[in-house]
């Protein structure tokens, strides 16, 4: 969910790009079991719907 929220604050305008460009690259220690793109993508699902109620 952080990563989600950080995206829409960040300039980014794809998600595939914030995340492999600036997750992966500057954010592993704050999140030390980063999970691959795929695999993120497919648990946004789960994120989505707490975010939107």
């Amino acid at each position: 969910m952080t990563i989600v929220i950080a995206f829409h604050q960040s300039g980014y305008r794809e998600f595939k790009t914030y995340y492999i460009h600036f997750v992966c690259r500057y954010l592993t220690n704050e999140f030390p079991n980063l999970v691959s793109y795929t695999r993120i993508f497919k648990l946004m699902q789960y994120v989505l719907v707490p975010l939107c109620s």
